[in-house]
């Protein structure tokens, strides 16, 4: 096969794990355009961009041993085809319910085409050439999933959000002629063609109850009887699982690929690469809309460049990997990726967004490096084990996604249920130090109530907030029972010689029998009354303003440490794994084991 055709080859299978991943994200901004079409509300709709990652998750390592048997080409091909026609399917789906089965299904696609894209690449170019085909396939897949909510909010902008899905279409097309001219078929031939289909059943169950209790469990709360039994049924499915595959003679994990410490090791790195990649392209995305206000366009805009220092890093990985070893190279992207976390935990409300920016930068660089453990990960397996090595490492790095989703945004909520306890306490001594009309201080205290009132869902407030001070400056347009301005302020001044005015016209007015005169001194004291009633509102306004600064600081004061909680210990936890790193490879003396594993 010439090189122009195998050029041509892997071009359809980046691009067809491109649109893989970039349905991942590409739908979260588009949730609320689906509520608004299909009138639905917001618990029910997130189950279409749960669905995806869930099928894509449970089903990554089965296609990718079915692959192993049957033939990559083919079943790459009948990813593409079932991926562009579901995708086809939800853009004209007119209710919920069909959209999240076609979801589920576009999804299993999306676990097709991800994992078989490596082991064709290696049949392509050869198993040398393991570190370069790794590389692209990471920049293309950090660009595609850190650039899902940019590409959905231009896409939304300019059509409707059902683009979103019919944007795969002409891609799906493509791909599919590419990778049917430019790619020859591979199997596993050390293999059965006998499918484990007790080991498949299983391997479901185990996946399906983990990854459904970590991206649920906010939703149903941790301890409900829902998360607790999809927690336990995965636990019993893994032991049966483990069980299982220990007898059968074609297993569809085999149990001996974790006896390559490489291997283990780079799988539970690539899962904390999976883990820390949430904290740009999720947590700061909370942390930009829901504290900075921005909206959800403009925060992809500054989220993007993590995805792009990720393009640039792992090609820069890959060529430093010909002098570095790569467990270096993955120690280096884990302290500096987890030193980007650590700075973004210095973040302050009014911090420049082009600090935010270079923390974005320093994170994206980080992660690149750290992606050498998927060249790490099949160095050392037998190319025909390739398949099922990249189908169990993608399969970790979705279940670090899941997880991380999981913990850090239960410990971001329990941080901001603490913040609004403390915003609370902070505006109800606000609204009682400032002189207030009666009335306005008792909408205030109902309105503090509602919108800093703790719950599961905790990150959203800026829009509650915006509510409560519409209401509060409602109530205070009113001039019944207006206080007298504050003691020893200039309005209090203003006020008291208004009032002496007043007090010296009525009193002109009980002495002067004159009717003219009197008629116009009546006029002029209504006038002077009006005059004290309009320094009280501009006095009450005064003291409305400063009291509703104070809250607004508090707000954003105490929302950012609740974020920078979360970046330190998501920073935390990245770098505790350094020690992972340096068994990712082997030493270079060992080249005999190495040249019998290839």
């Amino acid at each position: 096969m010439s090189n122009t055709r195998k050029t041509v080859g892997f071009i359809g299978l980046i691009l067809a794990m491109f649109m893989g991943a970039l349905d991942a994200t590409i739908v979260n901004i588009a949730i609320p355009d689906i509520m608004d079409d299909l009138h639905t509300g917001l618990t029910d709709t997130s189950w279409v961009a749960t669905i995806y990652v869930l099928a894509m998750s449970v089903f990554i390592i089965t296609v990718s041993k079915l692959a192993d048997i049957y033939g990559r080409k083919l079943v790459m091909l009948i990813g593409v085809v079932l991926f562009g026609g579901f995708s086809f399917a939800c853009m004209t789906a007119n209710s919920l319910l069909p959209l999240i089965i076609y979801r589920f299904f576009q999804g299993l696609g999306g676990a097709i085409l991800t994992p078989i894209v490596l082991p064709m690449g290696i049949e392509l170019f050869g198993k040398e050439k393991t570190s370069r085909i790794t590389a692209v396939m990471g920049a293309f897949g950090a660009l595609a999933a850190a650039g899902g909510p940019v590409i959905g909010g231009v896409i939304i902008n300019w059509t409707s959000y059902r683009w979103i899905f019919g944007i795969n279409i002409p891609i799906a097309i493509l791909a599919f002629l590419l990778i049917l001219i430019g790619t020859k078929e591979s199997y596993d031939k050390t293999i059965s063609k006998s499918i484990d289909w007790l080991g498949m059943i299983f391997l479901t169950i185990t996946l399906g109850g983990l990854v459904f209790g970590l991206l649920e469990g906010r939703e149903y709360g941790w301890s409900s009887q829902m998360i607790v039994s999809s927690f336990v049924s995965s636990l019993i499915g893994l032991i049966l699982l483990i069980f299982t595959e220990r007898k059968v003679k074609s297993p569809i994990i085999e149990l001996t690929l974790f006896k390559e410490k490489t291997f283990t090791a780079s799988s539970i790195v690539y899962m904390i690469f999976g883990f820390a990649i949430i904290v740009p392209s999720f947590v700061v995305n909370y942390f930009l809309q829901n504290v900075r206000n921005y909206s959800a366009l403009h925060s992809a805009y500054l989220i993007v460049p993590a995805s792009l220092a990720i393009a640039v890093s792992m090609p820069l990985a890959t060529k430093m990997y010909q002098k570095i070893s790569a467990k270096l190279l993955i120690g280096i992207g884990i302290v500096v990726t987890a030193g980007g976390l650590f700075m973004l935990g210095l973040v302050e409300y009014d911090t420049p967004k082009s600090i935010i920016i270079c923390c974005n930068i320093i994170i994206g660089l980080g992660l690149g490096f750290m992606a050498m453990s998927l060249t790490s990960s099949v160095k050392y397996l037998p190319v025909t084990k390739t398949g099922i090595g990249s189908g169990i490492v993608n399969a970790s790095r979705y279940i670090g996604q899941a997880l991380g989703i999981a913990l850090l945004v239960t410990i971001l909520n329990g941080n901001i249920n603490t913040a609004k306890t403390n915003i609370k306490d902070t505006a109800y001594h606000q609204i009682d130090r400032h002189v207030l009309s009666s009335k306005v201080k008792k909408v205030a205290r109902e309105e503090i109530k509602v919108t800093f009132k703790t719950s599961k869902d905790s990150t959203k407030v800026s829009g509650k907030q915006r509510h409560m001070i519409k209401r509060i400056k409602k109530a205070a347009r009113d001039t019944s029972q207006l206080p007298q301005p504050k003691k020893g302020s200039d309005y209090r001044k203003l006020y008291n010689a208004n009032k002496l005015l007043v007090n010296g016209s009525e009193k002109l007015i009980a002495t002067i029998p004159i009717p003219q005169i009197k008629l116009g001194l009546t006029t002029l004291s209504a006038g002077q009354k009006k005059m004290s009633s309009a320094i009280q509102l501009l006095a009450q306004k005064k003291e409305l303003t400063d009291s509703l600064h104070a809250i607004t600081q508090s707000k954003n004061d105490e929302l950012s440490k609740a974020f920078d909680q979360v970046f330190n210990i998501g920073g935390i936890i990245v770098l505790v794994c350094i020690p992972l790193a340096f068994l990712t490879e082997r030493k270079r003396s060992d080249a005999s084991i190495e040249k019998q594993a290839i």
